[in-house]
């Protein structure tokens, strides 16, 4: 594939002084209008926390566990959402935390731990001297068409009729989540403020990415197989494109995206700007060998575009011209891939890269 023709992240030579805070406005603009949508009005929500539990005893006792309800209030509406936090129960010094945004049954995040899945592999997290917390989509906006009445999108009655073409998707209520979640890590004495990263897979890959884009505190990003409209580039990849996903998720997304079905290479923008705008932060792309529909070759390509700008920040991170095989791992920087042989899904042998790349930059103990 030919990528010569992918729109620059700047609009001159590509420096820090074209790469400036108005250039990256500019281009978290046309994300928040042409993407994922924007949140209306977000002075006018009040946010809160409760701790509704705090309990002892949990994975064979190496782990605290606690339950916060995130209380959201806009005018006479109010909508709470749940935050599950674990904590290594042996250390007495603030952890880094892992923030992921669960995207499938709660059995994969069972708060019981009861359930383990090695999806979200919690007892994994803790023995690497992490905190692991984690939000259900399902518990925020629900991941189905149903007119943006329910959860989050209740604080906004006067959008159910009539809706601007800008108006948020599900993506963006949960990565606003992830930033209302990393509210209250920031104020957990357990929790290093600084050393917060936010993880996902698939729909989730695209949040965190989408969380880190417009949250700087979001200090790592691990994205799994997050694939078109998340870390792909979107022009000239393989399976999915804006066609498909906006005509099966058109609620993840703002009406305007819709527009650029079948029209791909008018768009003024593409993946990799997305990416660039979490520079110079640490981020990791992972993929699977046969999720095609999600193409690992505009993954990788992706990384490549933004290494150049992580450069300039003194993080030079370059990566190879040819995308690692199965099994390979390239860390390079603050810039990390591997691909796994298998289907599209995030497992233990992620997570163990995962935890290992996070390891380099936040030095758990």
């Amino acid at each position: 594939m030919d990528y010569t023709n992918l729109p620059p992240l700047t609009k001159g030579a590509l420096s820090l002084e074209s790469w400036n805070e108005d250039r990256r406005q500019e281009v978290l603009e046309l994300f928040r209008r042409e993407v994922y949508g924007r949140i209306p009005d977000e002075e006018s929500i009040s946010v809160s926390f409760n701790t509704a539990e705090q309990s002892s005893g949990y994975m064979e006792g190496r782990a605290n566990r606690a339950i916060v309800e995130i209380i959201c209030r806009r005018l006479d509406k109010e909508f709470v959402f749940p935050l599950y936090l674990f904590t290594p129960a042996a250390k007495t010094e603030p952890v880094p935390c892992i923030l992921t945004i669960m995207n499938r049954a709660l059995s994969d995040a069972d708060p019981s731990r009861r359930s383990i899945s090695q999806f979200w592999p919690a007892e994994m997290i803790i023995a690497r001297g992490y905190a692991a917390a984690v939000l259900i989509t399902h518990e925020i906006a629900p991941d189905y068409e149903e007119s943006f009445t329910t959860r989050f999108h209740r604080l906004f009655p006067e959008y159910v009729k009539d809706r601007p073409s800008d108006s948020w998707g599900a993506i963006s209520a949960w990565a606003w989540a992830m930033s209302r979640a990393i509210d209250y890590l920031s104020i957990d004495k357990a929790i290093k403020a600084d050393s917060i990263a936010v993880a996902g897979h698939s729909r989730g890959g695209k949040t965190a990415l989408w969380c880190a884009a417009q949250d700087p505190r979001a200090a790592l990003v691990l994205s799994s197989c997050s694939g078109c409209s998340g870390g792909a580039i979107t022009r000239g990849k393989t399976g999915e494109h804006i066609k498909e996903i906006t005509g099966t998720f058109p609620y993840w997304f703002s009406a305007n995206y819709r527009k650029y079905a079948d029209k791909e290479d008018s768009m003024p923008f593409d993946q990799h700007m997305m990416a660039a705008l979490i520079a110079p932060r640490p981020l990791y792309l992972s993929h699977k060998t046969q999720d095609a529909w999600c193409d690992p070759r505009a993954e990788y390509e992706t990384l490549k575009q933004i290494a150049p700008l992580y450069g300039l920040y003194g993080k030079p991170s370059p990566l190879g011209d040819a995308m690692p095989g199965p099994e390979e791992t390239v860390v390079s920087g603050n810039l990390g891939f591997h691909l796994k042989s298998g289907t599209h899904d995030m497992d233990e042998y992620d997570w163990e890269r995962f935890l290992a790349f996070g390891e380099a930059h936040f030095s758990p103990c």
